[in-house]
């Protein structure tokens, strides 16, 4: 089998990234743009890491209905994979892609609950990262990674997934820094003025933030820059330069300046108000954020009396809806920013019973555990990579009678259960929620009792 070789296959499952699995002659091969049931022409692109790589020529049948995709750049992007995929055949997916997880380690479960639909899904992201490069013609770009590609971009003009308000940022911003001719920084140099630009939206509250990372500040043609976008798009609520001189390839950086204050923005989610900072957590879908928060509530019973600990707080949402019904909530967060926004939360809220600690996760449990503390509910947001094996640990010590679990890596958070499972936790259900349409992720709550 080699490079363009074309083939007949029919998909079978799904990579972790929602890519398609065929087999020919005993051969994996991963074919984008396709799920189970499909059977396909497809030509041969590549080998990598062992397994050959494949592209469709032609749909032969179809595993899952399909629609025209509504975005222009669908294909192409490294964002969406699934828009031509019917919505109600997303979630079927999903559901399946969930229970295949378990299963691989083998974990029952009791009570599986059918995934949660998102009553919006285009347009619900109320963040967005958008990355400056240069095209082969020496051009300005500013927009999203080709798809497989991290080191090339293209222009990104209408992004279904945000308002119609942040793509008209994203095309004056590039129309006016192309136009005032600043470089965008080199990954290979490490010359140039700009890296990334972050727009964060409340979609309960209409504040709009921007974030210009740059490599150099303070620089009067960025200043010029933002007075031009200021004064051609006035909704804006809030405007922050981030300078980064590092080499990572990060949208965050050594020093924040506010250009336009206050420098964060409110959003309001559960009858709730949360100060949102440009390096805070939050959900990124907010309306469907607001059902998550729910449905942990419910799972989440009796509250009354009770101690809770929620691990990788972010700017406290969880805990600060659990705490209207807790005796106290204990917060832990990494990001000192997103601790700082917390708390802050908590005097907007008026809320007396939540307190949040800056700190790794695996070093205050610990602490936690020396000094006998006990709470009656943990609940664990961890990110994709899922929990650290010295958080594992120190959790099993810690002994709660009940833990919720709140992931958006099914694969991830087999892993965890694994353990968890086999310390002598039971996997009491599972509710999916789907945050993210048109990708193949979603949000899972998952209980566990001792």
């Amino acid at each position: 089998m080699k490079r363009g070789e074309k083939i007949v296959a029919s998909v079978e499952k799904l990579t972790r990234q929602g890519d398609g699995i065929a087999f020919c002659e005993g051969r994996e091969i991963v074919i984008y743009r396709t799920v189970p049931g499909d059977k396909v022409e497809a030509e041969i692109k590549r080998k990598r890491k062992g397994r050959f790589e494949a592209t469709v020529v032609d749909f032969l049948e179809y595993g899952r209905e399909r629609q025209p995709a509504d975005c222009q750049h669908f294909g192409i992007c490294g964002g969406c994979r699934w828009q031509d995929i019917a919505y109600e055949e997303q979630l079927k997916i999903k559901e399946q892609m969930v229970l295949d997880a378990l299963a691989e380690k083998g974990l029952g479960v009791a009570d599986v609950r059918s995934i949660i639909a998102n009553q919006t899904p285009l347009f619900y992201r109320n963040k967005m990262e958008f990355s400056f490069g240069m095209d082969h013609q020496g051009h300005l770009q500013l927009g999203l990674h080709l798809r497989g590609r991290f080191n090339q971009l293209f222009n990104v003009v209408r992004c279904c997934l945000q308002s119609e308000l942040s793509n008209r940022i994203l095309q004056t911003v590039r129309q006016l820094a192309s136009k005032a001719g600043l470089p965008p920084y080199n990954l290979k140099t490490h010359c140039g003025l700009l890296r990334f630009l972050v727009i964060r939206e409340g979609k309960n509250s209409g504040e709009l933030m921007v974030n210009l990372v740059v490599s150099e500040y303070p620089c009067g043609s960025i200043d010029s820059l933002i007075e031009a976008v200021l004064e051609e798009i006035p909704q804006i609520s809030t405007f922050i330069v981030t300078l980064h001189q590092g080499k990572a390839q990060v949208a965050m950086g050594q020093r924040e300046f506010v250009i336009k204050e206050p420098g964060r923005i409110i959003e309001k989610c559960v009858g709730l108000e949360f100060e949102v900072s440009p390096q805070s957590f939050f959900q990124t879908n907010t309306l469907q954020a607001e059902r998550l928060y729910r449905e942990v509530e419910l799972i989440a019973g009796d509250l009354e009396g009770k101690r809770l600990l929620d691990l990788y707080c972010g700017t406290g949402g969880i805990g600060l809806y659990l705490a209207r019904r807790a005796k106290s909530v204990l917060g832990i967060e990494l990001v000192e920013e997103a601790v700082e926004d917390a708390r802050k939360n908590v005097a907007r809220n008026e809320i007396k019973n939540a307190e949040f600690v800056a700190g790794t996760v695996e070093e205050v449990i610990s602490e936690l555990n020396c000094e006998g503390e006990k709470f009656d509910l943990v609940i664990l947001d961890p990110p994709r990579v899922g929990l650290h094996k010295k958080v594992r640990s120190a959790l099993v010590d810690l002994n709660p009678p009940q833990i919720l679990y709140v992931s958006c890596n099914p694969f991830s958070l087999a892993d965890d259960l694994e353990v968890l499972c086999s310390s002598g936790y039971r996997i009491k259900l599972l509710q999916p929620i789907d945050m993210f349409p048109q990708t193949p992720h979603c949000e899972i709550i998952v209980s566990l009792v001792a």
